[in-house]
């Protein structure tokens, strides 16, 4: 097996069906741009562009494919308020709302996915859905968003509560013993 080193902290295995893989895509652009120069004559300065306009278009998809696949068990099933309503029957709708917008917008998802998240789901569990940790890609820095408006909306220190199993019912039930 290869490794790359991405930091001295962190080392990343790829695997030969990886490498194949890649050599596999990278042949197909090279003879694809050579099609393209040789039976479309289009002008030798224009391929490269149009090669990486063509791959940054299909690595777009195929990110989009493995976000939806990987968040598909939170998008399928219903809406959760009545468990949010259980879980703190005192808490009105709108701070309950309110919180999980937080919380959407952190993480970039669509305002329509409010309310298929449960107060039992982890924030971690979240994250990695996004974010294999085999995955090498870079976060967007939805923690540091989440925890940054957490702060500013309730003024309380995220940081020293944090624990890898929280649930997003344990940080709210925090907002609500400091309400912004």
């Amino acid at each position: 097996m290869l490794i790359e080193k991405h930091s001295p902290c962190c080392k990343r295995v790829m695997s030969p069906r990886r490498v194949i893989f890649g050599l596999l895509i990278g042949g197909s652009l090279l003879i694809g741009g050579l099609a393209v120069v040789w039976y479309l004559r289009w002008p030798l300065e224009v391929v490269p562009v149009a090669l990486l306009v063509l791959a940054g278009i299909c690595g777009g998809i195929l990110c989009e494919v493995h976000r939806r696949r990987a968040l598909r068990p939170y998008w399928e099933r219903g809406c959760m308020g009545i468990r949010w309503r259980r879980r703190f029957p005192d808490s009105p709708k709108a701070e309950i709302r309110e919180f999980l917008r937080i919380f959407i917008a952190a993480f970039a998802f669509n305002r329509t996915r409010l309310g298929r998240f449960s107060p039992d789901d982890r924030v971690m569990d979240v994250y990695r859905a996004l974010y294999p940790r085999e995955d090498g890609r870079t976060d967007s820095m939805e923690f540091e968003t989440l925890v940054m408006e957490l702060q500013r909306q309730y003024q309380i220190d995220f940081f020293a509560l944090w624990r890898e199993d929280i649930t997003l019912g344990e940080l709210y039930s925090y907002t609500r013993k400091h309400p912004g």
